[in-house]
C-alpha cells in the first residue's frame, strides 16, 4: 500500500509537468525536423512528411497550452482579480475569492459538458495526418477536468492552512 500511495502523490505533483514536457520535446522536435526538410534537404517524401510534422507540432502546442492552465490552477497561478481585496482583513481574504471560485467551477463542468459534445458530434478528420478531430478536441473536457480537480485541491489546501505545493514534495 505504501508503494500505491507514493504511485499517487507523485502523480498528484506530476502530472501537468510530465505531459507539458513530452509535449514540448514532441512540438520541439517535430518543428526542427520541419525547418531542417524546409531549408536543407528537398526530398518529396520528406516535404510531405513535414506536413505531417507541422500537424502534430500545432496539436501539440494546443495540448501542451491546456496542460499549463492545469499546472497553473493546481499551484495558485490562475487568473484571479485580487486588487480589491488588500482592504480586507487578513482572516477575511482566504474567503474573499470563493465566490469567484465557485463560478469557476461551474463554469469548468460547462466546459467540459460542451467539450464531451464535442468530441461526441466530430466525425471530421485533420487534414494532415487524417487523424480524427474528436481526438484533437479531447483535451479541451481533460483539461477542464484537471482544472477543476486542482481548483478544489488548491482551495482545500488553503482553508485547510496546508503548506504551499512545494514545501510538501518529500513530506
Amino acid at each position: 500500500m505504501p508503494t500505491l500511495k507514493r504511485l499517487f502523490l507523485f502523480l498528484d505533483r506530476r502530472t501537468e509537468e510530465i505531459a507539458i514536457i513530452i509535449l514540448g520535446i514532441i512540438l520541439v522536435s517535430s518543428l526542427t525536423f520541419a525547418v531542417i526538410v524546409r531549408y536543407a534537404i528537398h526530398l518529396p517524401a520528406f516535404t510531405m512528411a513535414s506536413h505531417w510534422v507541422e500537424e502534430i507540432a500545432k496539436y501539440s502546442f494546443i495540448w501542451l497550452l491546456y496542460m499549463g492552465a492545469s499546472l497553473a490552477t493546481r499551484n495558485g497561478g490562475h487568473f484571479n482579480v485580487t486588487a480589491q481585496f488588500n482592504l480586507l482583513p487578513k482572516a477575511a481574504k482566504k474567503y474573499a475569492t470563493l465566490p469567484g471560485d465557485m463560478i469557476w467551477l461551474i463554469f469548468n463542468l460547462a466546459i467540459m459538458k460542451l467539450g464531451i459534445d464535442l468530441c461526441r458530434s466530430s466525425s471530421e478528420g485533420s487534414l494532415s495526418l487524417e487523424l480524427p478531430m474528436k481526438y484533437v478536441y479531447a483535451i479541451i473536457p481533460i483539461s477542464f477536468a484537471f482544472i477543476f480537480f486542482r481548483l478544489i485541491q488548491f482551495n482545500y489546501r488553503k482553508f485547510t492552512d496546508r503548506p504551499p505545493r512545494e514545501e510538501n514534495l518529500h513530506g
